[in-house]
């Protein structure tokens, strides 16, 4: 059965395409078919993955491509467009769920489908919300790390009252994490404290190798599999499967 992961956070430079991107590569590499739906505006997931398409969106009908040199995945690209079509989808009665329409005929063909969402809380992630099965929480080890966070959950639940939605916390994982800074041990802690094994158990890494890899339109897999990013990612997927398969 297909399930289909948002990767959200209403926050920038969390870590969230960095991990979509890799979590897509080492779950192909697990052997399960995955493919990336680009749900955001500045498509920087698609430039790593699919760097030669700079036009279209799902929402325009983009079918997937696959990814090269990495086997068993795909991703369905997007570029600045999908401005204009989060505009447009807000004069369509069902414009929120025009997202699970256009995912339907995926059902199936996929094991595995990550939402990769913009920095907010407007229609474009509330499309992968009401379309998912799981979301996926990447959180910074960082002072502001938690601002936000009971927002977006608070913001989760209330969609599951009021339309539908049957979205399930997956997990929240720690990103840039800084063994030599002590507030990412206090963040890390405090979150822990209030999530229990809602935390995934690996925290990622600041990873010089992992932040230079998307220049390269490279998954860190790929990129350098040795890496302490890579490491990490790799990690992070086993637990993330174990927790699909509860």
């Amino acid at each position: 059965m297909t399930r289909i992961i948002a990767v959200s956070n209403q926050k920038g430079g969390v870590g969230k395409t960095t991990s979509v991107i890799n979590l897509a590569a080492f779950c192909a590499l697990a052997g399960r078919k995955t493919l990336v739906v680009d749900n955001d505006p500045q498509a920087n997931a698609s430039s790593v993955l699919a760097p030669e398409i700079t036009s279209g969106s799902i929402y325009r009908g983009m079918k997937p491509v696959a990814v090269e040199g990495e086997p068993g995945l795909w991703v369905i690209p997007s570029s600045a467009s999908l401005i204009d079509d989060e505009r447009e989808l807000t004069r369509q009665p069902q414009g929120r769920y025009a997202l699970s329409a256009a995912l339907e005929p995926y059902r199936g063909q996929f094991d595995l489908i990550f939402l990769d969402c913009p920095p907010n809380l407007t229609l474009l992630p509330t499309n992968a919300l009401l379309a998912a099965d799981d979301l996926l929480l990447p959180l910074p080890c960082e002072y502001f790390a938690m601002e936000g966070l009971g927002q977006l959950l608070a913001y989760v639940e209330d969609l599951r009252i009021t339309a539908g939605s049957k979205i399930q916390l997956a997990g929240i994982l720690l990103t840039l994490f800084d063994r030599d800074n002590p507030r990412s041990f206090e963040v890390d802690a405090d979150l822990r404290e209030h999530f229990g094994e809602r935390v995934f158990s690996t925290r990622i890494p600041r990873d010089r190798r992992l932040a230079a890899a998307p220049s390269h339109a490279r998954s860190i897999l790929t990129y350098d599999p040795l890496s302490p990013g890579s490491i990490a990612y790799a990690s992070a997927t086993k637990e993330f499967l174990r927790v699909l398969n509860r």
